[in-house]
């Protein structure tokens, strides 16, 4: 089943959801009139160049709509986009990384027998174009190094293979098979459904930007940011091995836990590491490039995924029912990365057992209150307690109600049951598919 934005719809938060996405912040001294949280800007600029992204830097020509040129150095930095007049050095333009106010549309022009790469930056709001000449290596390297941290015009439409699920398809471009998230921009601003789906892919793009240079084998991969002026689009790559929770409901397939939890943890570790929160770990989000190998595991749908300085300011209360963090629910609300340990713990738990921790009831008020609680069924834990004492040792910790008492990533990652032989979930008449009200379901993100 599909699972539901839990980002507030509200026209407020909407505003409040785009701050921090600069347009062209000066051109020829015009300055936007688009919000601007300054200090986020800052803040996550300041960011992606300590932990170490790649520059480039080359010539162009600004072309005025007088027919005027001045020389121009542009500039690529952790996905950022600076551009400075020559020899003056003033700042004409700037973009930040995940910026989606601005679209980028590369082309070529021919100018006095030579063939030129053209650049031209145009925000939709303001109406403000900037063009710029530039060699066709230059531009094919700025490509490189901005493609899926800024938006893109997308010039021709892939080739659409099949529908998954409302706003996500499975599309054909010229060289491979990819995921596309979509979401159109609001005609007005009563458009709730529509601003709620475009706030989630924005943040969804500003975290995959962040990681598009430290990528790592367990995190899906963004490859590109596209729109065609009537929707934003992020390109995803294709896990074609599906979700664990219908690899869980397969019975011609063998699930190595150790091997899953390894790589679930590696991936959360790596999050951790560069202040990332994901807070919305469960089965419909681990997907796998094959599922004969666990090693391929992804983290997918980063939605509600923040900085973990963040949390407070992005819709601090998410998360799906029957995977949450206690923490989440309380009336203060503060909480850290142990959330995602908490949820990787249910899934853990999911694999032992073949059972939901807080049962399948169909009102979702009971398995919130369940949640809430921490109280999860150990009625299915006791053979588990008997057959696998590691795995229900590292379990234990791994949902503990108190997040100050449960391990990181790191030290889940040490614990024995993920450095013994590996344990096998069986193919049998137990599969989760065929234990009917007593299995597994789907469960739906809702608001909390």
């Amino acid at each position: 089943m599909n699972s539901y934005n839990k980002i507030d719809s509200s026209i407020q938060h909407y505003a409040n959801l785009m701050m921090g996405v600069p347009l062209v912040t000066q051109f020829k001294g015009i300055l936007s009139n688009a919000q601007m949280n300054i200090f986020f800007q800052s803040f996550l600029f300041f960011l992606l160049f300590k932990i170490g992204m790649k520059q480039y830097s080359c010539s162009a020509l600004y072309i005025g709509v007088d027919g005027e040129s001045q020389q121009v150095t542009i500039i690529s930095n952790s996905g950022s986009l600076l551009i400075k007049t020559v020899p003056n050095d003033q700042q004409m333009v700037y973009l930040p990384a995940g910026s989606m106010d601005t679209i980028l549309y590369f082309g070529k022009e021919i100018t006095e027998n030579q063939e030129m790469s053209t650049l031209d930056l145009e925000n939709p709001e303001t109406q403000i174009k900037v063009s710029f000449l530039l060699s066709q290596k230059d531009s094919q390297e700025l490509q490189n190094q901005l493609r899926g941290k800024q938006v893109f015009y997308r010039s021709s439409n892939p080739r659409i293979l099949a529908q998954i699920a409302p706003g996500i398809q499975l599309i054909q471009t010229q060289d491979k098979v990819m995921i596309e998230k979509i979401a159109t921009f609001p005609k007005t601003m009563q458009d709730s459904a529509s601003i709620s789906r475009l706030g989630q892919l924005k943040q969804e793009a500003d975290i995959l930007s962040l990681l598009k240079e430290h990528e790592h084998q367990n995190i899906i991969k963004l490859e590109e940011i596209v729109t065609d002026n009537e929707y934003v689009s992020i390109i995803l790559e294709n896990c074609q091995g599906g979700d664990l929770l219908k690899l869980l409901n397969k019975k011609t397939n063998k699930i190595d836990i150790p091997l899953v939890m390894v790589n679930l943890l590696q991936g959360l570790k790596h999050l951790h590491d560069l202040n990332i929160v994901h807070r919305d770990i469960k089965l419909q989000n681990i997907l796998f490039l094959d599922t004969q190998d666990g090693n391929t595991l992804k983290i997918a749908d980063f939605g509600l995924s923040c900085l973990k300085q963040q949390i407070p300011y992005y819709n601090p209360r998410c998360g799906t029912p029957g995977y949450t963090a206690p923490e989440v629910f309380a009336q203060q609300c503060i909480y850290d990365e142990k959330v995602d340990i908490y949820s990787a713990g249910i899934i853990l738990y999911n694999m032992l057992t073949l059972k939901n921790p807080f049962g399948n009831s169909k009102n979702m008020q009971d398995i919130i209150k369940r949640n809430i609680s921490g109280l999860y069924d150990e009625n299915h834990l006791a053979s588990v307690k008997i057959n696998n004492p590691l795995g229900y040792d590292l379990l234990i910790k791994m949902l503990q109600k108190d997040a100050r008492n449960r391990p990181s990533a790191r030290e889940c990652l040490a614990h024995p049951f993920l450095n013994q032989e590996n344990i096998i979930i069986e193919d049998d008449e137990n599969s989760i598919k065929n234990q009917s009200q007593k299995g597994i379901q789907t469960t739906k993100r809702v608001k909390i």
